[in-house]
């Protein structure tokens, strides 16, 4: 029995090391991997069009800006003695504007956004009736609608395409009167890289009013977030820039500059009863009002509630064009010493913009 007994409990002891053995013999020595297809190929990856921290894209604002009263300086129109340069004041400056940007097409590869802007803009001027100019100036009120498509198209993880096209229409017309005639083009077309999460930018040409008149332009796009994601740099150059600071995530801090530009026609600027019977005046069909300027200001935007966002920025305008052409649309290069149909000088002043806007999850 003693040995009937040593010979069951080695027999018990054994089991563990048999199953062990056992357990090393597996059938992944005999099975071939390659008997398995994936069902589908693997997703491409594309890159985004936004770095980590950026600000909030608004799908729809409505903003008003408001200039402190400054002078500006009239110069007489070419070939005529009878209006010479005079000083006025400029009593009220004030915008409206309404903005919209929805996406229409969006996948991860391809995106398309179209947008509806509308601005108004509207300037109170003391003892305007010396210069047909001033006249035209006070009693107007000055309209800019666009319509833009905007494309991002990435290639893969690190390259894309940006492009935008617009249509504008820019004048003191009224809407029973449009000229569609008068429609201008803006266009600007980059190509990119994006190497991390954090920074995008890219290299390209513009057709742009962005100094009052028509002109080509390089433009450089850079948006960059610090590792420490409170920083961050956006900018549209040479259109804006913006050094950005993030409290949190519901607020943050901008400082830097925005340059607004655009031609508006001038329908009454040829007008009988307007303009008084001077043949300069007559003589200069399709006047455009070349208006350009620059605004650096510190701004500050915050939620409100939900994807409602408010936003205000004090600042200073300085004036780059506010000159008067005549011949229509036409390109003029910057630094063009070619003369101004009217040559103006608007004093630099400061200026304050308040905003609502509801912005994309």
């Amino acid at each position: 029995m003693k040995y009937i007994g040593m010979f069951f409990l080695a027999c018990f002891l054994s089991l563990p090391v048999l199953a062990q053995e056992d357990s090393t013999t597996t059938d992944d020595d005999e099975f071939d991997f390659s008997e398995f297809e994936l069902a589908a190929p693997p997703a491409k990856a594309y890159c985004t069009n936004k770095v980590l921290g950026q600000s909030p894209t608004s799908l729809i604002g409505v903003f008003y800006n408001q200039q402190l009263p400054h002078n500006l300086n009239v110069g007489p129109a070419a070939n005529s003695i009878l209006h010479p340069e005079e000083e006025v004041q400029v009593a009220l400056a004030q915008q409206f504007s309404l903005v919209s940007n929805f996406p229409i097409i969006s996948r991860n590869n391809i995106l398309i956004n179209l947008g509806v802007n509308y601005q108004l803009l509207d300037y109170q001027i003391e003892d305007p009736y010396n210069h047909p100019f001033t006249k035209v100036l006070d009693e107007s009120t000055f309209h800019r609608a666009n319509i833009t498509a905007t494309l991002f198209k990435p290639f893969n993880e690190k390259n894309f395409i940006l492009a935008q096209l617009q249509t504008e229409l820019n004048g003191n017309y009224d809407f029973n009167s449009i000229d569609f005639g008068k429609l201008k083009f803006p266009l600007a077309v980059l190509y990119g890289w994006k190497p991390s999460d954090r920074l995008m930018y890219a290299f390209g040409l513009s057709r742009t009013y962005l100094g009052g008149a028509l002109n080509y332009v390089p433009v450089v796009y850079y948006y960059h977030t610090y590792k420490n994601q409170k920083w961050g740099v956006e900018a549209l150059l040479p259109a804006r820039a913006m050094l950005r600071y993030r409290f949190n995530s519901i607020s943050y801090m901008g400082l830097g500059f925005n340059v607004n530009g655009a031609s508006f026609s001038l329908k009454d600027a040829v007008a009988p009863g307007v303009m008084p019977a001077v043949p300069s005046y007559y003589d200069a069909q399709d006047v455009e009002w070349r208006r350009s300027e620059i605004r650096a200001g510190l701004s500050y935007s915050r939620q409100v509630h939900g994807f409602f966002w408010m936003s205000a920025e004090i600042g200073y305008r300085i004036n780059y064009s506010f000159n008067v052409d005549s011949g229509g649309d036409f390109v003029r290069f910057f630094g063009s010493d070619e003369p101004y149909f009217i040559e103006n000088n608007l004093a630099n002043t400061p200026y304050f913009t308040i905003g609502l806007s509801y912005v994309s999850p």
